[in-house]
C-alpha cells in the first residue's frame, strides 16, 4: 500500500513538472515579440495584462490606437499553418500517411533510418553510374574502318574552337590561332548551349558591337543534300557550341557530338535563322582568315555524347519526394538542400567545364564543390533555426510537398527558369542594353514588392512585425552604407538575396511555404555557380573583359586628298571622356586591327594601307579574294586602333576605338561611333 501510494505521488509530482515545463519551456518561436504567446500556444499567465492595455488604448485617440494596431499586431496573434485536408477531405488520409501509416508501422527510429540508408544507397548509386560515365570516362570517335579511336573533346557552350580571343589575342595576323584550315576536330557540347552560347562581355564584329545574344557569326543549316558538309561557315572565332546549336547539330536539351572541320578564310558570312532560341546569328560582311563548318561523321559512332543533366535533375526530384513526404521535416530539408546543391555542382550548372580527357577538371570540380559546401551548410542551418524549422514543422505533409519542394527546385534550377528573363545585372548600363530588361525588371520589383507586402502581412498577424521591421531596417541601413563605399558597388547577389529574405518568412502561411522555398534554391543555386562572391565589387570585375579602364585609344584622322591612308593622333591627357583618370602605362607604339584581327604593330601614326596588303601576303589573298567575290567591286574593311606595347617582352594594349569602316579600294571613310572596344 505504501509503495503504491508513494508511486501515485510521484506521478503528481511528474504531472506538474510537466505542466511547468509546457509553461516556462516554450520554444522561441512559438512566442510574439513581446514574448506573447501565438494562438496555437496556451497563454496562461499574459492574457489579462494584455486585455487590461487594450481596455486602456480604446480610450485614446484614433491615432494612437492605429499606431499601435500596425506596430504591435492583432489584440489576438494568427499565425495558423495551411492545410489542404481541412478543406478537401479525401486528402486528409493522404496528409496523415506520413504519420499514421508510416511512422505508426515503422516506430522504431532504427528501422526508419535503415530504410532511409538502404533508399539513398539506391538513389546514389543511380546518379553515380549516370554521372560517372559522362564525367570521367572518355568519349572517342571509332572509325568503322578500324583505324585508331579519335579523342572527342569537350568545350563549354561559349568556347573558341582555337581563337584565343577578341581584338589583339590571337596576334599579328592571328598567326597565335592556326591552323586556318585542314583540319578536322571531334566536340562534345554540354546541353543548354541555347542561352549558354550568348555573350555577356560586348564583343565588337565589324562596327557592330554583340552582346546579349548568341556569338555565332554566319553559319545556319544546310539543307541541301550530297555534300558532307551540313552547316555554311561560321566564322572563326564564333562559339563553337553556341554554334552547333544554332546548326541544329547539337541539341539544347541533352547536348551532343560534332565533327567540326576548319574552312581557312571567307569572304562574307550571311546571317542565318536557327530552329532554337540562338535565333538569328550574327552578319558580317567582309573577309576573315579563319572559318569552320560542320561535317558528318557516318564513317564511325561516337560514344559518351548525351549529356545528362536532364536526366539527374528529373531522377533528384523524383527520389527526393518520397524523403520530403515521409520523413521528419529536418531530415527532408538537409536531404533535399544537399542533393539540391550537389545537382547543380555536377550537373545542372557546373562552375568549371569537366572534360574526361584531362582528369585533373574532374578533381577540380569535386575539390571547388566541397569547398564551398562547409559554408554553404552553415548559412543553410541559419536559415533553418531562423525561419524554415517554425514553417515546415507546423505544416502538414501536403503543404510540404505541394508548395514548398517544387518552388525549392524552381530557385535550384535558376540557370533555366530566371536567368532566361531579358535581366543580367541591375545596373542602369546593362538594362539599356538588354532589350526588354526595363519591363522585366518592373515586373520583378512589382513581384517581389507584392510578396513583400503579403508576408509583412503574415508577419503582423503573428505579432512580430515590429522585431522584422527593425531587422530589415537594419539590413537596409547597412546596404546604403556599402553602396557609398568610393571605387565599390553594391551587388546582390542570389545567394544573398535569399539569405536575407528567407528570415522575414519566418510565419506558418502558404506564402511562407513559397517564398521560402524559391529563395532557399536561389541560394544554392548562386553558391555553388558564383562561391560567395562579394556584396561590393570592384568596376573592373563589372566589365567582365570589356574595354573602359585601360588608356583610351588614339582618334582617327582622314584626309580625302589621300584616300588610301590611314593616320591618327593621340592625346596626351591621362583622363578618360569622364574625367577618371586611367593608369598611364609605357606605351611606345600602336596596334591596328583589321576586320576584327590585328594587322599592324609598331609606332608609326600614319599607314599606307595599299602597302600593308601588298606587304602582306595572306592579306593580299583575302582582299583580292573578296573583291572578286563582290557584287559591285568594293568591299567594306573595318579598322580599330588602340595605344599598344611593342617590346616583345610585354603584350599590353588600351582600348580600341569602334571600328571605322573603309570601302575599298573605292577609300570612302566613315568615322567610328564614340566608344570603345
Amino acid at each position: 500500500m505504501g509503495v503504491d501510494e508513494d508511486n501515485g505521488l510521484d506521478e503528481v509530482q511528474n504531472m506538474n513538472m510537466d505542466e511547468e515545463y509546457d509553461i516556462n519551456g516554450m520554444e522561441l518561436d512559438d512566442l510574439s515579440s513581446e514574448g506573447r504567446p501565438t494562438t496555437d500556444t496556451p497563454d496562461p499567465l499574459g492574457s489579462h495584462e494584455r486585455d487590461e492595455d487594450w481596455l486602456l488604448l480604446e480610450e485614446s485617440n484614433i491615432f494612437k490606437r492605429l499606431f499601435y494596431r500596425l506596430w504591435y499586431g492583432p489584440r489576438e496573434p494568427c499565425d495558423e499553418p495551411p492545410s489542404f485536408s481541412s478543406k478537401f477531405n479525401f486528402l486528409k488520409q493522404i496528409d496523415e500517411f506520413p504519420e499514421l501509416g508510416f511512422r505508426k508501422r515503422f516506430p522504431r527510429k532504427r528501422i526508419r533510418t535503415l530504410i532511409l540508408v538502404i533508399y539513398c544507397s539506391i538513389w546514389f548509386g543511380i546518379l553515380y553510374s549516370i554521372l560517372y560515365s559522362y564525367l570521367f570516362r572518355k568519349p572517342f570517335f571509332v572509325p568503322k574502318d578500324g583505324s585508331a579511336k579519335i579523342p572527342i573533346l569537350t568545350y563549354d557552350c561559349n568556347s573558341y574552337i582555337n581563337w584565343q580571343g577578341k581584338n589583339n589575342a590571337c596576334g599579328l595576323n592571328a598567326e597565335g590561332c592556326l591552323p586556318f584550315d585542314n583540319q578536322d576536330y571531334f566536340i562534345r557540347c554540354p546541353a543548354l548551349c541555347d542561352r549558354g552560347g550568348w555573350t555577356y562581355s560586348a564583343i565588337n564584329v565589324g562596327d557592330q558591337r554583340v552582346k546579349y545574344r548568341g556569338y555565332e557569326i554566319g553559319g545556319g543549316e544546310l539543307h541541301e543534300k550530297g555534300n558532307n558538309d551540313i552547316s555554311y561557315p561560321y566564322r572563326g572565332d564564333s562559339f563553337v557550341c553556341g554554334s552547333a546549336v544554332h546548326a541544329d547539330i547539337v541539341s539544347p536539351v541533352f547536348g551532343g557530338c560534332t565533327r567540326l572541320s576548319m574552312r581557312g578564310s571567307q569572304n562574307k558570312f550571311p546571317s542565318q535563322d536557327s530552329k532554337h532560341s540562338t535565333k538569328f546569328s550574327v552578319m558580317f560582311n567582309s573577309f576573315f582568315p579563319s572559318s569552320y563548318v560542320f561535317t558528318n561523321y557516318l564513317d564511325g559512332v561516337a560514344s559518351g555524347c548525351t549529356d545528362p543533366r536532364a536526366i539527374v535533375v528529373t531522377i533528384n526530384i523524383l527520389f527526393g519526394l518520397p524523403v520530403f513526404y515521409l520523413y521528419e521535416s529536418i531530415i527532408g530539408y538537409w536531404i533535399a538542400t544537399i542533393v539540391g546543391y550537389w545537382t547543380l555542382v555536377l550537373a545542372l550548372d557546373p562552375p568549371v567545364l569537366v572534360d574526361p580527357h584531362f582528369p585533373e577538371t574532374g578533381s577540380q570540380l569535386l575539390s571547388i564543390g566541397f569547398q564551398r559546401l562547409l559554408p554553404l551548410c552553415f548559412v543553410l542551418y541559419v536559415e533553418w533555426k531562423g525561419a524554415v524549422k517554425r514553417t515546415l514543422e507546423s505544416g502538414s505533409s501536403l503543404c510540404k510537398l505541394l508548395l514548398w519542394y517544387p518552388l525549392l527546385w524552381l530557385g535550384v534550377m535558376n540557370n533555366i527558369t530566371f536567368d532566361r528573363l531579358p535581366v543580367d545585372r541591375l545596373t542602369p548600363k546593362d538594362l539599356k542594353e538588354q532589350p526588354g530588361g526595363a519591363v522585366a525588371v518592373g515586373s520583378i520589383a512589382a513581384t517581389i514588392l507584392t510578396c513583400a507586402i503579403i508576408q509583412a502581412y503574415s508577419l503582423w498577424k503573428s505579432g512580430r512585425f515590429r522585431k522584422f521591421f527593425k531587422i530589415y531596417i537594419s539590413f537596409i541601413f547597412g546596404l546604403i552604407l556599402l553602396s557609398s563605399i568610393p571605387g565599390l558597388n553594391l551587388r546582390i547577389h542570389h545567394y544573398i538575396l535569399g539569405a536575407i529574405l528567407v528570415p522575414g518568412c519566418a510565419t506558418r502561411g502558404a506564402s511562407a511555404y513559397l517564398f521560402q522555398g524559391i529563395l532557399i534554391g536561389l541560394i544554392l543555386s548562386g553558391v555553388s555557380k558564383w562561391d560567395f562572391a562579394s556584396i561590393v565589387e570592384t568596376d573592373y570585375s563589372l566589365l567582365r573583359g570589356e574595354a573602359g579602364l585601360a588608356a583610351p585609344p588614339p582618334a582617327f584622322v582622314f584626309d580625302k586628298s589621300t584616300p588610301h591612308y590611314l593616320s591618327w593622333q593621340v592625346s596626351t591627357s591621362t583622363t578618360d571622356d569622364n574625367g577618371v583618370e586611367y593608369l598611364v602605362d609605357d606605351y611606345d607604339g600602336y596596334s591596328l586591327l583589321l576586320n576584327d584581327f590585328e594587322v599592324y604593330v609598331g609606332s608609326n601614326t600614319t599607314i599606307d594601307v595599299d602597302k600593308l596588303i601588298d606587304e602582306n601576303e595572306p592579306l593580299t589573298q583575302m582582299v583580292q579574294d573578296a573583291l572578286k567575290d563582290s557584287t559591285n567591286g568594293t568591299i567594306p574593311m573595318y579598322f580599330r586602333v588602340a595605344k599598344a606595347s611593342i617590346d616583345s617582352a610585354t603584350d599590353d594594349h588600351g582600348d580600341y576605338t569602334n571600328a571605322g569602316v573603309l570601302q575599298w579600294p573605292e577609300g570612302i571613310w566613315s568615322a567610328p561611333e564614340p566608344g570603345v572596344s
